[in-house]
């Protein structure tokens, strides 16, 4: 074992199971695969990762031995040569990645032997042509993508049209001029899924039934530069359409209308409209819903709308999702959506809103409205006496500075996310509204409070998740997190929390927390002594902490009780503290950690006691340490250690007795070290 683990240099094996082996060989350097590969592996392997390295050929020793192999990943490498029957012994790979490589012809034998071959990856190469049978003998292909190539014409692209079990097709950004059925040369394909984006086509004519199974179509960014004409000769030869993306095509608003008004015989329920510079006087929104009343998605985003008719919708009324961000809407009425009943998801993120009207939220279905990236400074959503069946609000990005009344989400009695994350917020001056009893996941991350009050959330008793990170929070009153009886997640992070306000019991009925998110704080203390209010001792549930990366001078000492009453927790992420030393007893309160990681400190060495008390550990992160051995990790006898990361440190060898010691370990990595 401590022989042929080195063999694959700088590689990581990864297994789960006999059956279940990974090897991860990515972004290493490699210049070729393995000439050979250790005697222990074939049989295991059944996914190889070797992206993003310089290979340049293929060949058929690279994977004469791994015969298992059901998926191969070498995207991002410069190949330009796959020689004959490289492939011949790959009879179980199902997917195969050459993204982003330098291929230019595929030619007839290159993938032979790939008969259970499902997905074929080809984008970003510099393919020009493709040879008759190239594909011969992917019986069973159905996805292949052939994205950002140099395929031209239809002709270079009929070995792919051959493919009877094909599925999905992917052959946008190619330099395609023209897509006329008429030159595919085949008979009706079982295709549901066609993406011929951004090439600049001049033509499209369907004069054949050829795409008739077809379900999705994407012609997003095509003419480039030049205008597209459209040529349906039977409605019914596109009749299974359901999905139609133009978003920035070069088509006229009246070119638009005649192409969705010629779909007939399809039913359309998605159709993306983005980018187009459509504006209200188009009239195009009010067509589209008489020629399709089906349409359940309309993504109208990017244009220049300012306002939209009352009755524009009044055609759509089976909508679901509507997707009017990033226009330059001011204001928007209850009028406009009025007749859609059955809307689900509003999006008018990204427009020029300063206010936000109550009667908007009151469409009898609505369930999601962004409003996010906006210029709303206040809220008035309690003037209806009714309440809203508004589940999740996001008011991210405006400019809200005050929750000022306890009363401003009055109408949201069913809400369960709430997002007020990069505001302004200097204050909440007043509890949250009672009314929000079914809250679950409150986000104010990324304003400017600087403290909390007592009872800010005394309300919120169904809350889960609580997010008040990147704040510049200094202070937080005794009782602030009342009422949070059923809070789990709590983040804390990057505020400006020091020591003192630890040791004050803020965390005292938060009976039910698994995850406190308290990095990039400001907590240090002087020595390691213990201290007389662990701040942790009343969190009997924690499962997950992260105190990692704290600024200024760092932790530099962990109090020998630090972590005292954390009799549930899991995990420990405690790296980048500056810590140059650990109690042996640091962890005698968590003998239930399964993850500990304490990576780059500056602990030169580690005291056997401190890992002896955790016996059930099953990762352990010590990376950047500047370790010379690893006898603590061999001594404390951790067996049940599946990962062990220990690169960058002094390591000069790594002993045979490691194995023996942690006998579950199925990852290990100790890469970056000098022997």
């Amino acid at each position: 074992w401590g022989t042929t683990c080195y063999s694959l240099k700088d590689c990581v094996v990864h297994s789960l199971g006999g059956e279940h082996t990974k090897v991860l060989c990515y972004k290493v350097g490699l210049l070729k695969l393995p000439s050979s590969w250790p005697s222990w592996l074939p049989s295991m392997v059944i996914s190889l990762d070797a992206s993003q390295n310089q290979i340049s050929t293929l060949q058929q020793s690279d994977f004469q031995t791994l015969s298992q192999l059901r998926v191969l990943n070498v995207s991002q490498n410069e190949i330009h040569t796959i020689e004959r029957h490289t492939f011949s012994s790959q009879g179980r790979l199902e997917l195969l990645n050459l993204t982003a490589n330098r291929l230019t012809v595929l030619s007839d034998s290159m993938f032979s032997g790939l008969v259970n071959l499902t997905t074929l990856l080809l984008s970003h190469n510099n393919i020009t042509a493709i040879e008759k049978d190239a594909f011969a003998e992917l019986q069973r292909l159905t996805v292949i993508n052939l994205t950002s190539n140099k395929l031209q014409t239809l002709d270079s692209l009929h070995a792919v049209f051959e493919l009877k079990t094909l599925v999905k097709m992917h052959i946008g950004d190619n330099g395609l001029h023209n897509f006329l059925t008429e030159d595919l040369r085949v008979t009706l394909m079982n295709l549901t899924e066609l993406d011929f984006s951004k090439n600049p086509l001049s033509g499209i004519n369907v004069t054949s039934n050829v795409l008739q199974n077809l379900q999705a179509l994407d012609s997003s960014f095509i003419g480039m530069g030049h205008c597209v004409t459209w040529f349906l000769q039977d409605p019914c030869f596109l009749k299974g359409l359901k999905s139609l993306f133009l978003n920035r095509v070069c088509m006229k608003p009246p070119e638009l209308s005649d192409l969705i008004q010629g779909l007939s015989c399809s039913s359309l329920e998605n159709i993306q409209l983005a980018n187009l510079n459509l504006t209200d006087s188009d009239n195009l929104v009010e067509k589209i819903c008489s020629f399709q009343p089906n349409l359940r998605n309309i993504q109208l985003q990017g244009n220049n709308f300012t306002g939209l008719k009352k009755d524009v919708f009044e055609n759509c009324t089976a909508l679901r999702h509507l997707d009017l961000s990033m226009n330059h809407f001011k204001q928007v009425s209850k009028l406009t959506f009025r007749h859609l009943n059955m809307l689900q998801v509003l999006s008018l993120a990204n427009n020029q809103l300063i206010t936000v009207a109550d009667d908007i939220l009151h469409l009898p279905s609505l369930r999601r409205l962004d409003l996010s990236y906006n210029k709303i400074q206040d809220i008035f959503l309690n003037q209806s006496a009714t309440s809203s069946s508004l589940t999740h609000l996001n008011l991210g990005s405006n400019k809200l500075i005050e929750i000022w009344s306890s009363s401003q989400f009055q109408a949201l009695g069913n809400l369960l996310e709430l997002q007020l994350g990069i505001n302004r917020l200097l204050d909440i001056a007043a509890p949250f509204s009672p009314s929000l009893m079914k809250l679950i996941d409150l986000e104010i991350s990324k304003n400017k409070l600087t403290s909390i009050r007592k009872h800010t959330f005394i309300n919120l008793s169904a809350l889960q998740t609580l997010n008040l990170a990147a704040n510049q929070i200094e202070s937080i009153e005794l009782g602030a997190f009342d009422g949070l009886g059923h809070l789990e997640t709590l983040l804390l992070c990057s505020n400006n929390i020091a020591s003192p306000l630890l040791e004050k019991n803020i965390f005292n009925g938060l009976v039910s927390l698994k995850n406190l998110q308290f990095f990039s704080n400001v907590i240090s203390y002087d020595s390691s002594k213990p201290i007389a209010n662990p701040p942790f001792l009343h969190l009997k549930s924690l499962q997950i902490l992260a105190i990692n990366s704290q600024r200024h001078l760092g932790l530099r000492n962990l109090p020998a009780n630090f972590f005292e009453g954390l009799v549930a927790i899991q995990k420990i992420h405690a790296g980048n503290l500056a810590v140059n030393n650990l109690d042996p007893g640091t962890f005698q309160y968590t003998p239930d950690l399964k993850e500990l990681d304490i990576s780059n400190n500056p602990l030169t060495s580690i005291n056997q006691a401190v890992l002896e008390a955790v016996p059930n550990l099953t990762e352990l992160h010590i990376q950047q340490l500047g370790l010379k051995t690893l006898d603590a990790v061999i001594k404390a006898k951790l067996s049940r250690l599946i990962l062990l990361r220990a690169t960058g440190n002094q390591l000069q060898t790594v002993k045979l007795s490691l194995p023996k010691a942690l006998p579950s370990l199925l990852f290990l990595d100790i890469g970056q070290n000098p022997f």
